[in-house]
């Protein structure tokens, strides 16, 4: 599902990355987190797949998302 779209640093590419979706969310957190201790990614993690379980709305997920992007400090805009 669609969201306000947030974009990040991908550290394998050095690029912004534009995360637009919770699957892009939960997909970015799986494969592209940068190796940054921090106790938000496990909730932004949990988050996502709540979200895609249907649990959680995806704007919970997001938030948990920004929360763990600005403490990997790869946060770079919301929208």
């Amino acid at each position: 599902m669609a969201f306000a779209s947030v974009t990040v640093l991908n550290s394998h590419t050095n690029k912004p990355t534009v995360i637009s979706t919770i699957e892009e969310a939960a997909e970015f957190i799986l494969y592209d987190w940068p190796i940054v201790p921090g106790d938000a990614i496990s909730s932004a993690r949990q988050a996502c797949l709540d979200a895609l379980a249907g649990k959680i709305d995806d704007r919970i997920a997001r938030d948990f998302f920004i929360a763990a992007a600005r403490e990997a400090r790869i946060l770079i805009d919301t929208t």
